[in-house]
């Protein structure tokens, strides 16, 4: 009976073996069952990729607005137009903004013209001819649109006092004649020439710095410096000196039409070189 304890025991312990077995499947299998479902497989996959634990912060994107959208270039407003300076009308610039050109003189007020001039041939004739070497501007009359010069023609026979008149015909002044004292100019004319009083108009009005500078008082002497042309036309060149504006050069230029058999002479501008 002695011999069969030792064997007693080793059944024992197997027994307790197993059971020790046993209980370490079951607590396992515990353990994994709770280890799937914290999602210890996920953790695992992100330890084996290398997540370190922060997660990245992702900014939410408004559902309004496409991810595609493309923004479009505010719109810029109207730009102004520039008004034109005085000094883009004198460069001729510009700018851009044209001087308006005004209205020629009526159809009497051009017959006055030609035919004050027509009565004005023994001034206009001596200075064509290079008789008179200057003048002497005197005292200026404005009354209205017209404006009395009073002028002192000299020459090599002498001084001879008479008075120059020029009107202001829609903002532009236009030399109308030229007459010594005694002589009213009141030689009758025939109808006036077309292109001879287009010729006046047009270039008058394109050269305004010497008659306006004269109405003004700014010049007190007119000297001739010489006279040049041909059959139908001569160009006198003068200087103009005194007075409150600079010194000027200058070319009056005339233009000639037959008139009943008689050449006769017409002042066409005073332009400042």
């Amino acid at each position: 009976m002695a011999s069969q304890a030792p064997h007693t025991d080793e059944v024992a312990n197997s027994r307790a073996g197993l059971f020790r077995a046993l209980a370490i499947l079951v607590l396992v299998g515990a353990l994994a069952g709770v280890f799937v479902a914290v999602g210890g497989v996920d953790i695992v996959a992100s330890l084996i990729a290398g997540d370190n634990g922060e997660s990245e912060i992702v900014a939410p994107v408004p559902s309004e607005t496409p991810a595609t959208t493309t923004e479009e270039p505010a719109e810029e407003p109207a730009e102004e137009p520039a008004e034109a300076t005085e000094e883009e009308t004198d460069e001729g610039s510009t700018s851009s903004a044209a001087v308006p050109v005004a209205a020629p003189p009526t159809g009497d007020q051009q017959y006055r013209m030609y035919a004050e001039q027509v009565a004005s041939q023994e001034q206009i004739g001596k200075l064509v001819r290079g008789e008179i070497s200057s003048f002497n501007l005197g005292a200026v009359t404005v009354s209205g649109s017209t404006a009395s010069v009073r002028v002192t023609a000299n020459s090599s026979s002498g001084a001879v006092s008479g008075t120059m008149v020029l009107r202001d015909y829609n903002g532009v002044w236009y030399f109308s004649s030229i007459t010594r004292d005694g002589n009213s100019g009141a030689t009758p004319s025939p109808a006036g020439s077309s292109g001879v009083i287009a010729a006046i108009i047009s270039a008058q009005a394109a050269n305004q710095d010497i008659p306006v500078g004269i109405v003004n008082g700014g010049y007190k002497t007119l000297t001739v410096n010489g006279v040049s042309g041909g059959s139908g036309t001569a160009s006198i060149a003068i200087s103009l000196t005194g007075g409150t504006a600079p010194r000027a050069a200058g070319t009056i230029t005339c233009v000639s039409k037959d008139i009943g058999g008689v050449k006769h002479w017409f002042i066409t501008s005073f332009a400042r070189n």
